[in-house]
């Protein structure tokens, strides 16, 4: 769980400090409960953490340093680093609960169910927002600080993009030749874009060589893909609220994906006919098993993920290999919880 503390998360006796308010003092409690104390709530859900390991292990990678090696300056800065991958993440779940009309997130009702939508929509735009006002507090160089303003910008451009696929588009009315790629950028700029970005902070945080930052944001885009295939794919097989979510949204996924290159245009047909049928669940049930699409998608994210591991022989992360070996582990790790 993520457990947000005075330095990094503004509790109710910080608030005149930060607003500059003449009559703070008059509104901080209405401030605390309509914006400040739904977070704290979510924030304290319990979740995977993975961004923040990532920023871990690029900066190993750049620096070298392991856990024993690393300063209490250096280490305060990597939990604030990763806090902050963990804030924009939670961001962007209480923004596509909303936009999904899920009813349950990390094992209770979304923020927009809980608090109602208006509350959420603001306190999720907000946390976009509030990690990046504290890097001035980080105490890094102005060089790093610049690093990591860039890019956590230019991660978050690229999950809007993702996002404007996801929302925006009836995956179904896009012709089959294409909708593999369609849902394969979507999967790059959403997950992928955020993987990335931790790799690269991590990196930047150990001060790295740009030829490294760049490789980790390629290793991290296709680790981030990879990831989200084993997901999608689990989501599919695994009864509870998140299942066939996107396919009842008609969203860009790794499901659809799969069947699109996998099936003939009538097969298809009749998987498109079967996702028309949702919420009702038999028949899309019978034709995922009669085409075994989800242990098709699950063999190809295999490969995809083997594809991403591959990037870790390039020439840049040689002498590296406490930190790789971590990766793989993590990777081991992930895909058993997702199976």
């Amino acid at each position: 769980m993520l457990d947000p503390n005075p330095s990094s998360f503004p509790e109710l006796n910080h608030l005149n400090d930060l607003l500059d308010l003449t009559w703070g003092s008059e509104v901080n409690e209405i401030m605390d409960s309509q914006l400040l104390s739904p977070l704290r709530d979510f924030l304290k859900r319990p979740g995977k953490k993975i961004r923040g390991k990532m920023v871990e292990i690029g900066f190993e990678l750049a620096s070298g340093k392991d856990l024993s090696k690393r300063t209490p300056f250096e280490n305060q800065t990597l939990e604030r680093a990763s806090e902050l991958l963990e804030f924009l993440h939670s961001a962007s779940l209480i923004i596509d609960d909303i936009q999904d009309n899920s009813e349950e997130r990390r094992g209770e009702p979304t923020v927009h169910r809980k608090y109602g939508m208006p509350l959420a929509l603001n306190a999720g735009n907000w946390l976009y927002f509030w990690p990046l006002q504290n890097v001035e507090t980080w105490g890094v160089s102005d060089s790093v600080r610049l690093n990591v303003y860039r890019i956590c910008h230019r991660g978050l451009l690229r999950a809007h993009f993702g996002q404007a696929l996801d929302v925006g588009l009836n995956i179904f009315e896009t012709p089959q030749n294409k909708m593999k790629a369609t849902c394969l950028a979507s999967l790059e700029l959403k997950s992928g874009a955020l993987m990335a970005m931790a790799l690269a902070l991590g990196v930047v945080l150990g001060e790295g060589t740009q030829d490294l930052e760049l490789k980790c944001q390629k290793f991290g885009h296709a680790f981030g893909i990879a990831l989200q295939m084993f997901d999608d794919s689990g989501n599919a097989s695994i009864a509870g609220p998140k299942q066939f979510e996107d396919l009842k949204l008609k969203r860009p996924s790794w499901l659809v994906a799969t069947a699109a290159e996998a099936l003939s245009l009538q097969e298809f047909g009749e998987f498109a006919d079967a996702v028309g049928e949702l919420p009702q669940t038999m028949r899309i049930q019978k034709v995922l098993e009669k085409y075994a699409l989800i242990e098709k998608a699950r063999n190809e994210a295999k490969q995809y993920l083997s594809h991403a591991l591959g990037i870790l022989d390039e020439d840049c992360f040689q002498n590296r290999e406490k930190p790789v070996q971590r990766i793989y582990e993590l990777a081991d790790l992930l895909v058993r919880a997702y199976v």
